[in-house]
């Protein structure tokens, strides 16, 4: 576990005594990601702002040096984000931003966030993003990017206010404008993380 968090909301009413653990996720536990996403998805009226990734796609994030977090809440997933090496689009990305090869080895693509449509208001997106942040710092990461779909300002707002810098706008493939979003850690303290699953 990497921390315990108290929550406020359940299904966007005011509660008390709701209590979750920020902790990583290993490949034991890919199905409660899916099952997340399952969950988040089919709640979803844009299903563009977030796709599908399977066991196979999770177990290379791990396999290639980067980590998966969640909220837990009485065994439950409530709430998930990844950090991974960059790879494909991405690395094109940091390319275009005008980075160079030893940047790129030293930055994480965060991203493939979701939270249960029942505890949202509880800041979980902050909370993970804050946590994804305090990790790859923690691991010598000296950048976090991340790409969001230009009509979620819900999570740009989070992103912006925690730092981060919009550097690119990209139009994909289905016409949609993603912002590409920096933050240098430099200047990030490293917290003492427990590295326990």
């Amino acid at each position: 576990m990497i921390k315990s968090i108290q929550l406020s909301k359940f299904n966007g009413n005011p509660c008390e005594n709701l209590y979750g653990d920020i902790c990583y996720i290993t490949k034991d536990k890919f199905e409660d990601v899916i099952n997340l996403y399952n969950r988040v998805n089919s709640t979803m009226d844009n299903k563009s702002w977030l796709k599908s990734r399977d066991a196979s796609y999770l177990e290379g994030v791990l396999d290639n040096g980067g980590f998966i977090v969640g909220c837990y809440i009485e065994g439950t997933l409530v709430a998930s984000a990844l950090c991974e090496a960059p790879q494909g689009e991405y690395k094109d990305m940091l390319f275009e931003m005008g980075m160079d090869k030893f940047q790129i080895e030293n930055t994480y693509i965060s991203g493939f966030v979701m939270v249960d449509p029942f505890y949202r208001g509880n800041a979980l997106h902050r909370t993970l993003l804050e946590t994804r942040i305090e990790v790859s710092s923690s691991k010598g990461i000296k950048n976090i990017v991340t790409v969001v779909n230009s009509e979620n300002v819900y999570s740009l707002k989070t992103i912006l206010s925690l730092g981060f810098e919009n550097k690119l706008a990209k139009e994909n493939k289905d016409g949609i404008i993603r912002y590409v979003l920096y933050k240098n850690l430099d200047a990030v303290t490293p917290k003492s993380i427990e590295f326990t699953a």
